[in-house]
């Protein structure tokens, strides 16, 4: 296998950086420390957000006004329906709230503000109209809901004026011109009569030439109302086609209602004795047709033929109703009309000129007064002008404000923000400089197994357990192990770490750790003796080294403990090699902290132990461990000066197995 297979097969096999960047047990342990300042926290901002949310957040209050759309007089029946959404459009547009901002004396106020200051809502079956605002005070949005609804009113008032004097000037023009229309036959029939010397007409040419002329002068109205009818028409077949045909719509009961109305409305034309010819009998038969064409009723959604096309067909068959009737009358006045004639052309055609000249005055003279009438009528409605609104109900100071979700959410809003600084207060407190504590957070910056943990040297006793502890592995363990410091300040506890594990696992060891056990009946207590070694457990746990078997007696009790005070275990003694390649060899680092000749001792050796004080080390500076040492593999740690906190947490971390593996030397 080339060199680059074994290179991927390794990275194939590389397992998964053990541990977690920061242990949620050290979070969680830091949370429950910490839990009465939580509580605090949380009581402190529950009482500052219940006194902003009840008495500092300013109150809401809101009051409405409502008015009801009649129509305008002469208005047919569907017309307020169609009319009032556009005329309740206007209420937002600015020349109103410019106008109520002023009434208000809100000059400070934007017109967007204004704007989310009012509300307004219509009915159009109802013609219902409701406007509702919002103020700081119950008297201010009272006024407010008044002020908008007296506003709106005024608008449609002025608007509706405008239209009125429009129509007058339109109507004073036609009416000056029909009354030189009416003084010139006039004229022309008295001239006419001066020069034929024409003084009265006998009770029957009079007769004759006045029925005459009034069936003339009917025909030419009812020609002026059909060319009228025509430009109706033409202007409702141009909407007809300019708009839509269909369009989605949510049926419901209101086609059933229409349905009943427009039958109801046909009967009763019927009972007031309308022939089936008769205009409006026709447009209702044609509106009950276009309605159940249409689907008449049901509910869901469906496309739809688009009301407002359907109006304008309404419209549209109305006027072409009326239109034909106004051609059918016309004809019956030109037949009657023609027949009258016929009667005064027995007269002499002087007598049949002066009809003819009679007819004419007396047709712009109706004119005349038909236009004078109209423009009374608008001088009446420009005395009251009528808007076509009435009003309901006024406003009035509402009695509480509005309830606000504001106030709730400033209440827990607060409390919370408390607790949520609290929390990251202790997690800094606890984090502060990000320091490793747990094995969890030593392996995961580390990149490499846990091999234990320990309270040493807080603890002298607990050297001596966590030794006993690795004979897990330790024992099986061959080669050599570079014991080292993961900063200068654990150099010399790398160094006795080293020097027991030398001591406890060298192939001249006959009992790894000294053990205090129950006797026989009638045993005295014997010395156990240590051949000689490199030094032993007093002088590793002392600093100092000595040559020379060491000495411990063991007590006659069960209860009795040795000197140095070790733990009542014995771990069963492994054979004796006296070769060295047959057994682990451990040397302790005591160079500089980095640099070449550390990184020569880290490869040489088949494993490196890193010993990493708890708290004492960042986590940035001990992710940097690899590179100071120039190897990725075979790196293992031991955690010491454990709290008690923390050494109640699991002491191994990771593959420890695959740390005490042999391994090549680099």
């Amino acid at each position: 296998m080339s060199g680059r297979e074994m290179d991927l097969d390794d990275e194939e096999n590389k397992p998964s950086r053990p541990g977690y960047p920061v242990d949620w047990r050290r979070v969680l342990r830091a949370v429950l420390r910490g839990k009465w300042w939580l509580l605090i926290a949380a009581a402190v901002g529950g009482v500052i957000g219940v006194v902003i949310g009840k008495f500092v957040m300013q109150h809401t209050y809101e009051a409405s006004t409502s008015l009801r759309y009649e129509g305008l007089p002469g208005d047919d029946f569907q017309e307020p329906q169609r009319a009032l959404p556009a005329l309740v459009a206007v209420t937002h547009t600015d020349p109103i709230l410019i106008a109520l901002r002023e009434r208000m004396e809100m000059g400070e106020a934007s017109l967007d503000l204004m704007r989310r200051k009012v509300q307004v809502t219509s009915d159009a079956q109802s013609g219902l109209v409701t406007f509702t605002t919002t103020g700081g005070t119950a008297e201010e949005s009272a006024e407010m809901a008044n002020s908008l609804a007296a506003v709106f009113l005024e608008h449609h008032r002025d608007r509706r004026g405008q239209e009125l004097r429009a129509e007058m000037a339109s109507l004073d023009e036609r009416i000056g011109a029909a009354e030189n229309e009416a003084a010139t036959a006039r004229r022309a029939y008295d001239s006419f009569r001066e020069a034929n010397g024409i003084t009265d007409l006998t009770a029957e040419q009079e007769q004759a030439i006045d029925q005459a002329a009034d069936l003339r002068s009917q025909a030419d109205l009812a020609q002026a109302e059909i060319m009228a009818l025509e430009a109706r028409v033409r202007q409702l077949t141009d909407a007809r086609e300019r708009t839509p045909r269909m369009e989605t719509v949510s049926t419901g009961g209101g086609g059933s209602s229409r349905m009943r109305e427009l039958e109801s409305r046909l009967a009763e034309a019927r009972g007031q004795g309308m022939s089936e010819e008769h205009p409006t009998v026709q447009a209702l038969q044609r509106q009950i047709a276009a309605l159940r064409r249409s689907g008449g009723g049901g509910g869901g959604s469906r496309q739809a033929r688009s009301s407002l096309y359907e109006q304008i067909e309404t419209s549209l068959a109305e006027a072409q109703t009326e239109l034909e009737a106004a051609r059918e009358r016309h004809n019956s006045l030109e037949q009657l009309a023609a027949t009258a004639q016929e009667r005064t052309n027995r007269f002499s055609a002087m007598e049949g000129q002066a009809a003819n000249l009679l007819a004419q005055v007396n047709v712009k003279q109706a004119l005349v007064n038909e236009l004078n009438e109209q423009r009374a009528g608008i001088e009446d409605q420009l005395r009251d002008i009528e808007t076509g609104f009435r009003t309901v109900a006024e406003a009035r100071p509402p009695e509480s404000a509005v309830p606000s979700k504001k106030k709730y959410a400033v209440a827990g809003g607060i409390p919370l923000l408390f607790v949520v600084v609290m929390l990251g207060m202790l997690l800094y407190r606890e984090l502060r400089g990000l320091k490793v504590i747990t094995p969890s957070e030593v392996a995961w910056w580390g990149n490499g197994p846990v091999i234990g943990m320990t309270t040493w040297p807080r603890d002298p006793r607990a050297l001596i357990d966590l030794i006993a502890d690795m004979d897990d592995f330790a024992p099986d363990a061959r080669g050599t192990m570079l014991v080292v410091g993961a900063t200068d300040s654990e150099q010399e506890l790398a160094s006795e770490i080293a020097g027991q594990l030398n001591h406890d696992w060298s192939s001249t060891t006959l009992i790894d750790v000294p053990v205090v056990g129950a006797l026989p009946p009638g045993d005295d207590p014997a010395p156990i003796t240590t051949p000689p070694s490199d030094y032993d457990d007093d002088d590793v746990l002392s600093g100092e080294i000595h040559d020379g078997p060491t000495e411990i007696v063991l007590a006659g009790s069960p209860h009795d403990t040795l000197a140095m005070g070790a733990p009542a275990y014995a771990p069963p003694p492994r054979p004796i090699s006296d070769d060295p390649a047959d057994r682990l060899i451990c040397t302790a680092w005591n160079g500089p902290p980095e640099g070449q000749a550390l990184r020569r001792a880290a490869r040489l050796a088949e494993r490196v132990l890193v010993v990493v004080t708890s708290g004492g080390m960042k986590a940035t500076d001990l992710a940097q461990t690899q590179t100071r040492l120039g190897r990725d593999g075979a790196i293992g740690y031991v955690l010491v000066g454990a709290s008690e906190s923390t050494a109640k947490l699991p002491d191994r971390e990771g593959s420890v197995e695959r740390f005490w593996e042999p391994t090549p030397a680099r």
